[in-house]
């Protein structure tokens, strides 16, 4: 398991401002070895058992997060939809995934 306190750093310093959720696929991969993690398009989705997550930026601090069974579905965020998490709370439900 991953040292929450080391992945949220890094999570915050490979978003940056602007730049869309699917840039931490290699952050979260490094610190989750245990996920299957993959970009789509500028989505991040997350594989951990059956469950997916799928993650779409909002704003600077902020994302739009579907948890899915079985099969991973941007539509959802697609339109408009999913739970806000901010960056703290996105990384405890990646946490909690992948434990």
């Amino acid at each position: 398991m991953s040292d929450n306190t080391t992945f949220r750093s890094e999570a915050g310093s490979c978003l940056g401002q602007n730049k869309p959720a699917g840039d931490l696929v290699d952050c979260v991969a490094r610190h989750f070895p245990d996920v299957e993690v993959f970009r789509e398009n500028d989505d991040l989705v997350i594989k951990g058992g059956s469950r997916f997550l799928v993650v779409r930026r909002a704003g600077p601090n902020s994302f739009r997060v579907t948890e899915n069974v079985a099969v991973p579905s941007t539509n959802t965020v697609d339109a408009g939809g999913g739970e806000s998490r901010t960056l703290d709370q996105l990384v405890d439900e990646i946490a909690a995934l992948a434990s």
